[in-house]
């Protein structure tokens, strides 16, 4: 089935896969005048900042099977290492992404194994994906093949939709103007500082003859000689001045429009926005732990929610896939060794259980620390 997809066309970016499963191309199609597509919408630094910390982040965590809340050894390779040519940092890094910003994840489920259940997928660009539904039926063409997928060879995750939709939303489709808009702040505040937004001086004759010719070639022979980052002196005739137009960055409202442009950024995404460098809001944290609750609950679960949702679809049954978020709730040292001592007076945790949360060997095991044959 997978020799479907090596022998296809080469694979295109992608932009958007709409709620009736059509993919839009790049266009122009935005209030701000610019095209959206993956590309420009990572070029905003906000956005690739919130994208690549959330992707990472869930990348980043350790995902296992459970039943009746026990983890089971050893991981199902559908979690451990779904996709070959991945680590699995990888694939659930972009899975991830995918989600955020296409608001899709497409992959081509591979063959059952010793279970009977999948133990591989070959991930898809959601722009390479037709979704459609025929007789109540789902189905998913990649690259216009002529037999398309059922949905029971495909793993499907799906980000926010609404009632009856076949895709997610993605930021791509849903935020469209608000991204063309920060990509348009993007390029204008490029070309303030390149010079190109608005002149910086202004060349004014005192000749009353001056033609249109003469003015012209006056203003090319200015570019030509003093254009750019040229800083040589000026040398004008008696008839004619330059005068500097005094405008700067405040001004132009430039600043403002970028720190606006920032936190709307987070908005789009779903992120906190000082986590992204937008300005402070009058909410503060009273400590590191909080901070990452909240980023847990507001930006990571949403995502890592589905994802279990549709990996448990391929466990056997009675079996749950899970993620740890131990690592995101890990507090500073000091309060986990209170913690510890409350715990352990109280009789809820053993030394040897608490030694495990801190990563070391049970009491009266040595640690190992080489051996001549292997130094450490």
């Amino acid at each position: 089935m997978l020799n479907r997809l090596f022998s296809g066309p080469a694979e295109r970016r992608s932009v958007y896969v709409d709620s009736t499963g059509r993919v839009s191309r790049t266009a122009v199609d935005t209030w701000a005048g610019v095209p959206v597509d993956t590309e420009s919408a990572l070029s905003v630094p906000a956005i690739w900042r919130a994208v690549t910390m959330i992707s990472d982040t869930v990348g980043a965590l350790s995902i296992h099977a459970y039943r009746n809340d026990q983890i089971l050894e050893p991981t199902p390779r559908i979690l451990e290492r779904p996709y070959a040519l991945e680590t699995r940092v990888e694939t659930f890094s972009a899975m991830a992404a995918a989600l955020i910003i296409h608001g899709n994840y497409i992959a081509i489920l591979g063959e059952p194994g010793p279970s009977g259940y999948p133990e591989s997928f070959y991930p898809v660009a959601p722009d390479r994906v037709t979704v459609f539904r025929e007789k109540g039926e789902r189905f998913y063409r990649v690259d216009n093949e002529p037999i398309p997928y059922t949905s029971s060879q495909i793993l499907h995750i799906k980000g926010f939709s609404l009632p009856g939709d076949l895709v997610g939303l993605g930021i791509l489709a849903a935020q469209r103007q608000g991204i063309a808009a920060a990509v348009a702040v993007l390029e204008y505040a490029a070309r303030y500082f390149d010079g190109g937004a608005m002149p910086s001086y202004v060349l004014k004759s005192e000749n009353d003859d001056l033609t249109e010719i003469e003015a012209q070639a006056l203003k090319s022979k200015w570019i030509e000689v003093y254009g750019g980052r040229n800083r040589e002196p000026v040398v004008l005739n008696s008839s004619t001045s330059a005068l500097p137009l005094n405008a700067n960055a405040n001004d132009a409202q430039l600043i403002e429009t970028r720190l606006q442009s920032t936190s709307d950024a987070a908005n789009i995404v779903g992120i906190p926005g000082t986590m992204v460098g937008a300005p402070n809001s009058s909410r503060t944290y009273s400590n590191v732990e909080a901070q990452s609750l909240e980023y847990l609950r507001t930006s990571i679960m949403p995502i890592t929610s589905r994802i279990e949702s549709a990996l448990s679809d391929y466990l056997p049954r009675g079996q749950r896939a899970r993620f740890s978020y131990d690592s995101l709730l890990r507090a500073d040292t000091l309060t986990r060794y209170q913690a510890h001592e409350i715990a352990l007076r109280a009789g809820f945790l053993t030394v040897d259980e608490i030694r495990e949360l801190e990563d070391r060997p049970p009491a009266g095991v040595p640690i190992e620390t080489g051996t001549e044959d292997s130094p450490v």
